[in-house]
């Protein structure tokens, strides 16, 4: 990749094809004001974004799957294009504004649906479905990307590089570059324009701090009021599992025996864009 070339107007077109054929809309909630964009036909399906992030995590699925699913990709409170959340910043908070702007887009409650959410999102992920099962919604399916908040150890990684204001764009770029390097992807060559642009601009826009949210057991906790079937996925080189898969497996199976594991060779943590074409098809199959 050569960052001279880096065509920022190019790639914001290039998100916009994708923006263009989906449905935006905001939903008030009682503790914020949250951005929708649905896509596709079919069975409803939420996707949830991981931490600094927003729906363009999931930007290399929505086509393949939009063609059977509909899809319900927000901004997550405090993401995006997505008003900030009321303190205190809760995993159950953000889950119930999600639940009521998706109910309020989608308002039948008998179809079944699924959630998959993605680092972060896969920890919202586990508390939305709760929220979904007290109201008598209970999802067919919930699939977990990397999630955070199993009580696990986290992956020693290097670490990462800060930006500051007297960085140039040039700066920027090469500090963002080598963060995605760092956390998102196995291989540093699989750092596309693309990802760099969307990482670039889901920066920009986070407030909420995920982090110490996703360091707690808070998904352990939840996962182990339910029953719905449980799927995980994970990148063989996941920097934040590191030598730490067996734990995390030991403990999900603690809160659900029938859970189901991928781990995907020579991917890293962003495991839906680093190798999407697999991703896709596994996730395809666990849905099916």
């Amino acid at each position: 990749m050569n960052l001279n070339h880096f065509d920022e107007i190019k790639l914001s077109k290039e998100i916009s094809k994708f923006e263009e054929k989906s449905k935006k809309i905001f939903t008030k909630t009682p503790d914020t004001n949250i951005c929708w964009r649905v896509w596709g036909t079919g069975k409803p399906t939420i996707f949830l974004h991981g931490g600094y992030g927003s729906w363009k995590h999931w930007i290399k699925q929505i086509y393949f799957f939009s063609k059977n699913y509909t899809l319900f990709i927000p901004d997550m409170p405090g993401f995006g294009d997505s008003d900030d959340l009321t303190k205190p910043h809760t995993p159950d908070k953000i889950a119930k504004n999600l639940m009521d702007g998706f109910l309020k887009i989608n308002p039948i409650t008998n179809q079944k649906i699924n959630v998959v959410g993605f680092s972060f999102g896969g920890l919202i992920a586990g508390h939305l479905s709760y929220q979904f099962s007290k109201s008598n919604i209970v999802p067919e399916k919930i699939v977990l990307v990397g999630p955070g908040g199993l009580g696990a150890k986290r992956g020693p990684m290097q670490e990462m590089v800060r930006r500051k204001p007297e960085m140039s764009k040039a700066q920027i770029l090469e500090a963002h570059k080598k963060n995605l390097g760092i956390l998102m992807f196995a291989n540093s060559s699989n750092i596309d324009d693309l990802s760099l642009y969307i990482q670039l601009q889901n920066t920009k826009h986070h407030r909420t701090k995920s982090r110490p949210i996703s360091a707690t057991d808070t998904l352990t906790k939840i996962l182990s009021k339910q029953k719905t079937p449980l799927f995980v996925l994970w990148g063989e080189k996941d920097s934040t599992v590191g030598p730490y898969l067996e734990d995390r497996m030991i403990i999900l199976r603690k809160v659900n025996p029938d859970v189901r594991f991928h781990v995907e060779l020579n991917s890293g943590h962003w495991i839906m864009y680093e190798t999407a074409e697999r991703f896709n098809e596994i996730l395809c199959n666990i849905l099916n």
